[in-house]
């Protein structure tokens, strides 16, 4: 079974959410990849914050200095509303030399167009919502890579308890890749791990890969 990359939350090993320290305990802890909310201030500045930004929060200019130092760490800037600002992300990125290792979640279908306006070079996967009722259905499944394929996402990004292995298996099939988000017991590490999942979004980066390492 291939090792699913570990992204690290925003608020990974205990740490506060959209922090540097979280970010930086992330790397330290393993993690493939980092995550952090991206919102923007009243003057269209792009800082870390999952609401509104009050004031003090760490730009995205601070997170992409700790990613240009470690040349081997990706970043899912995950999206919590659109913004006239968006288009800043790119220019920054490439300023810093880290637009290869960038991409977005947090995107449904409606959002997307003007995602790939204002950040034409920037990939970003499908979130959604899974169908309780649909558990299992290889025709939902079907549905749902026909959608992200449709959208020209990398993949479906979703919430661990929507994991099965023939979601995985459709998608694969499809080109497509499967993320989870957010699983941090480790019962429940075990199961998504045997969905074959592409990616794991985890708070406990450090357990996930003990877990992986023991497999």
């Amino acid at each position: 079974m291939k090792r699913p990359t570990i992204t690290a939350h925003a608020g990974s090993m205990g740490l506060p959410d959209n922090t540097l320290e979280a970010i930086r305990a992330g790397i330290e802890a393993g993690a493939d990849i980092v995550e952090f909310d991206l919102s923007f201030t009243v003057g269209g500045a792009p800082v870390l914050s999952h609401d509104e930004p009050q004031g003090g929060e760490p730009t995205l200019a601070d997170a992409f200095g700790i990613l240009r130092a470690h040349p081997a760490i990706r970043a899912n800037i995950d999206l919590k509303r659109l913004s006239d600002h968006l288009y800043k992300v790119q220019p920054l990125a490439e300023e810093y030399g880290v637009s290869d290792r960038i991409f977005f979640t947090g995107i449904n279908e409606d959002w997307i167009p003007e995602v790939r306006r204002q950040c034409p070079g920037v990939p970003y996967y499908l979130n959604r919502d899974i169908d309780e009722s649909r558990f299992g259905d290889e025709a939902y499944y079907e549905e749902l890579a026909a959608l992200t394929a449709r959208v020209g996402a990398l993949g479906l990004n979703i919430h661990f308890s929507g994991a099965h292995p023939a979601l995985s298996r459709i998608l694969h099939e499809a080109g497509l890749e499967l993320s989870l988000w957010t699983v941090d017991e480790p019962d429940d590490i075990r199961a998504v791990l045997e969905t074959e999942p592409d990616n794991v979004t985890t708070r406990r980066p450090d357990l996930t890969l003990e877990i992986i390492r023991k497999a």
